[in-house]
Parts: C-alpha cells; sequence; structure tokens
C-alpha cells in the first residue's frame, strides 16, 4: 500500500519494531520540499531490483518506476534556472535509455547510473533552497533495507 502523503511503499511505521509515537506523523516525508522526488528516489534505492535475487519483472518494475520519477524532476525543474540540475537530468535519461528495457530486463548499472543522477537533481534542487542534500540513510528504517548494496559504506 502506498503512503497518502509521499505516494511512495514505505512502511506506515519505522521497522525495526519501533512504533510511532502518538501525535507524531507517519510519513517520513512529511513537510520536506520536494515530498514526492524524495520518496520516490528512495522507493528506488531501497527497492527489490537492486537485491542478488532481483528478477527481470523487479528490474522493469524499477524502469518503469525510474522514468516516472525522471518525468516529475522534469517537471520540477522546468521552473527553475539551475543548469547542474538540467544537465544531470540529461545524463539520467541518457543513463535510463542505455539501460533499455530488454529481453532480460534493464542492464542494472545503468539503472543505477540513472538513479545516481537522478539523486544529484534532487540535490540540486535543495541546495538552491538552502538546504542539505537528500540523504536515503536518513529514511532506510521505513524501508526493507537489509540487503541494499554498498549499505555498509553508510
Amino acid at each position: 500500500m502506498n503512503c497518502s502523503i509521499c505516494g511512495a511503499g514505505h512502511f506506515p511505521a519505522p521497522a525495526r519494531g519501533k512504533a510511532t509515537p502518538a501525535g507524531e506523523r507517519s510519513c517520513p516525508y512529511q513537510g520536506v520540499p520536494y515530498t514526492e522526488l524524495r520518496a520516490g528516489h528512495d522507493q528506488l534505492y531501497f527497492g527489490r531490483w537492486r537485491r542478488t535475487d532481483a528478477t527481470s519483472i523487479d528490474l522493469r518494475k524499477a524502469y518503469q518506476q525510474l522514468e516516472r520519477l525522471l518525468h516529475a524532476i522534469a517537471v520540477s525543474i522546468e521552473k527553475e534556472d539551475i543548469p547542474a540540475a538540467r544537465l544531470d537530468l540529461g545524463k539520467a535519461f541518457e543513463a535510463l535509455h542505455t539501460a533499455g528495457p530488454g529481453e532480460e530486463g534493464p542492464e542494472v548499472r545503468y539503472l543505477d547510473h540513472a538513479l545516481s543522477y537522478a539523486h544529484r537533481v534532487i540535490g540540486d534542487l535543495l541546495h538552491e533552497k538552502g538546504l542539505p542534500p537528500h540523504a536515503p540513510a536518513d529514511f532506510a528504517e521505513w524501508y526493507d533495507a537489509g540487503e541494499v548494496p554498498f549499505r555498509e559504506d553508510w
């Protein structure tokens, strides 16, 4: 089930047995700038397609989700004058198209490149507003993040 605030498929309360205290928000993205973009990024970042047991169906779903995220980002930067964000968005689309749908599903490394460029664009948008960059690790407890590659580098 997707969150009514951000649209992402995260847990309704933090994982690892933590309960959300009465009166606290039930969505980690509530009230943060670029809610949908950040939640969409993290849903992909913590997605099943990045696991070692991902199937071609997982990869195709990730490709479609990433395509939707990039289009949403494109709409968000239409109103902004941030050349670096536009350049990174172009690179994200290029990586996504290089990943291609393919018979076995898109190529993982290019999906990952596209997601990284999307993260950079979100960071550029936040920086332009004088805000700190988006850090997926801050939202990990809201996702099933046990098998995300490179998690030990956080």
